[in-house]
């Protein structure tokens, strides 16, 4: 199952879509994963993945292993496939990619700012999308990507369409089971389609 955190569906949004808790809640949900017994790798640190490392590493280690029990957790997917280079290398690999983690029962969940901005064909592969909506405890909206405030996100699913909120998580607990002010500049090199092949 592929699974996106994002912060809007089209280009525009009524709210910040920076800071508004796609992290956090690609984050609560994989610690409660975590919790049930899954291994998490992800390319952010977090205080329980198993692995922290590189969408290109993830690739090698999985190899054609099945691991049923796997979540990757990619961070700014958007970056990542835009690393790849040319459209015809990202479908490509989106395509093997998506196929290779469903043949071997391994689960991904990414965030992205805008899921505009994610390549269509990951668009079209994507199961689950989630749109998070942060609030001030009192449960008013907050529109302030830097707020010091403390913090709900309330979760929704876009993706099948749910109108009620799916999940809600403290923020603020949520926050100390990753770095919040990290930066990923994870990356693939993926030039050719036999390196494709090779990686998958």
């Amino acid at each position: 199952m592929i699974v996106g955190f994002v912060g809007t569906i089209d280009d525009e949004s009524d709210t910040p879509i920076s800071g508004n808790g796609k992290t956090c809640s690609m984050t609560g949900v994989a610690y409660l994963d975590y919790l049930s017994g899954k291994e998490i790798w992800s390319n952010y640190e977090t205080t329980f993945s198993s692995q922290v490392i590189g969408m290109q590493k993830m690739i090698e280690e999985i190899g054609d292993t099945p691991h049923p029990d796997l979540i990757l957790c990619i961070s700014e997917m958007q970056l990542v496939l835009n690393s790849i280079g040319s459209s015809i290398n990202q479908v490509l690999f989106i395509d093997m990619f998506a196929s290779q983690l469903r043949k071997l029962d391994v689960d991904i969940y990414y965030d992205t700012q805008r899921f505009r901005n994610i390549h269509k064909r990951l668009r079209i592969y994507t199961d689950v999308i989630y749109v998070p909506l942060k609030c001030h405890m009192d449960n008013t909206p907050c529109n302030n990507n830097r707020c010091m405030k403390p913090h709900k996100i309330f979760l929704y699913a876009h993706k099948p369409y749910i109108r009620k909120w799916r999940k809600v998580f403290d923020a603020s607990k949520v926050g100390k089971l990753y770095n919040t002010k990290e930066i990923v500049t994870d990356k693939l090199v993926i030039p050719t389609k036999k390196r494709v092949k090779e990686l998958l």
